[in-house]
């Protein structure tokens, strides 16, 4: 069984020499089926020393398959799998690339490389059609960016001392207009976390507020929920399928229509 185990694994391994050094595909292939490859880049000047090198086409791939790593959870793990690795981003030619080191040593760090290129591949799994943590992150992006300068936006802030029981994922503070606190809800809880709060500022501190909870998508909560929440708060947009709009609906709330012209 350990001859067969090792043969599978040499079998499917593709080496050939190219001028600069040599490329290698493997057996692992990613989303769109090509197989995850790449290359060992001899030093023209020092010729006992090499490096590994990706195609260059591992990140842009992933970004036009809708990853963002503009987000700061992703650029967090980003850099947290190349320092595992000892590997770096070379963000001018779009290439992941580890520092030179003695030839004999590739063959071991080779192994790693390929380890590397897979675990990239699963940032698909943080594209916002795959994973609902990625929402958060991308709705508070587009929020922020539309509002712009036009208003203060605070992260995970209690809009008062009276009001500090719930705290919604944004606080926006503009001139002249009562403050919007923007629930990002991907589920029950955070809808009637939203609710509550609107009915505390009503009716216990009697503090102008408006209270939004920006659905995911339709099947984030139940439709007696819905009902309920939309009776209550002061808008319930949906986000998925339709962002521009959803995000529009908070622009307006929180800064006027005005601020749809900026």
């Amino acid at each position: 069984m350990k001859d067969e185990i090792c043969r599978a694994f040499c079998e499917e391994i593709r080496i050939r020499e190219v001028p600069a050094g040599l490329a290698i595909g493997t057996a692992f292939r990613r989303a769109d089926g090509d197989a995850i490859g790449f290359y060992v880049i001899k030093n023209s000047l020092e010729s006992n020393l090499a490096r590994l090198e990706d195609d260059g086409t591992t990140i842009p791939y992933l970004e036009a398959a809708g990853v963002d790593f503009d987000t700061q959870t992703r650029q967090k793990a980003f850099s947290a799998i190349l320092e595992e690795y000892g590997a770096h981003y070379d963000l001018d030619e779009a290439v992941i690339r580890t520092p030179d080191m003695p030839e004999h040593e590739i063959a071991r760090a080779s192994i790693g490389f390929a380890a590397l290129l897979l675990r990239l591949s699963d940032f698909l799994l943080l594209s916002q059609e795959h994973v609902e943590s990625a929402f958060k992150d991308d709705a508070k992006k587009r929020i922020k960016e539309a509002i712009g300068t036009r208003a203060k936006i605070e992260d995970d802030a209690a809009v008062s001392d009276h009001l500090s029981e719930v705290k919604p994922d944004l606080l926006i503070r503009a001139p002249n207009r009562e403050p919007v606190a923007i629930f990002l809800a991907q589920s029950a809880q955070r809808v009637n976390d939203a609710i509550f709060l609107q009915m505390a500022a009503l009716y216990e501190s009697r503090e102008a507020l408006s209270v939004i909870a920006l659905l995911e998508g339709d099947s984030s909560i139940s439709s007696k929920l819905r009902q309920r929440a939309s009776n209550r708060l002061t808008a319930l947009p949906v986000y998925r399928h339709d962002e521009a709009q959803a995000i529009q609906r908070i622009v307006r709330e929180a800064v006027g229509a005005e601020g749809l012209l900026h």
